[in-house]
C-alpha cells in the first residue's frame, strides 16, 4: 500500500495534469507525462521509442478527443475537472492545519474523484465514437 507521501506524489501529479488541461496549454503529443500506474498501451516518445501510457495521459487524451466529439459534453466534464482542481488548490493552501487522518481523507477523496471524472469521460468518448460508427455501418 502506498505511503500518504507517494499518494501525495501521486495527486500532485494529477492536479498538473489536470491543470495543465484546463489551461489548454497540452504538452506535445508526443511527450510522455510522468507515469502515476502505467496501462498496457503504449505511446511514442521523443526518439521514437515506445513506453507506457499512463492513465492521466490516457484520460487528457480521451478529455482532447471527447473536445472535438461533443463539445457540450466537454464543458460539462471541463466544469467537474474546475472543481476538483479548486478543491486541491484549498487543500494545498489549508494542509498543514490538517490532522493526518482528515488530510489522508481528502487526499484520497480528491483522487477518487479525479479518477470517476476521467471514467465519465472515456464513457462519453466511447458512447459518441459508437454512435459515428453506427452512421458509418449504414454507408
Amino acid at each position: 500500500m502506498p505511503t500518504l507521501a507517494q499518494r501525495f506524489i501521486s495527486l500532485s501529479v494529477l492536479a498538473l495534469v489536470t491543470l495543465i488541461t484546463l489551461s489548454g496549454c497540452a504538452p506535445k503529443a508526443n511527450k510522455i507525462v510522468q507515469p502515476l500506474s502505467p496501462s498496457s498501451e503504449t505511446v511514442e516518445g521523443d526518439k521514437g521509442t515506445t513506453a507506457p501510457k499512463t492513465e492521466s495521459s490516457q484520460c487528457k487524451d480521451n478529455f482532447t478527443l471527447l473536445e472535438k466529439l461533443n463539445p457540450s459534453a466537454h464543458a460539462k466534464y471541463q466544469a467537474q475537472f474546475k472543481k476538483i482542481h479548486n478543491s486541491y488548490d484549498y487543500y494545498q493552501k489549508h494542509r498543514n492545519l490538517l490532522e493526518k487522518d482528515p488530510a489522508e481523507l481528502m487526499n484520497l477523496t480528491l483522487k477518487d474523484k479525479l479518477n470517476l471524472i476521467c471514467e465519465r469521460v472515456k464513457s462519453q468518448t466511447f458512447i459518441e465514437l459508437s454512435q459515428r460508427m453506427k452512421v458509418i455501418s449504414t454507408i
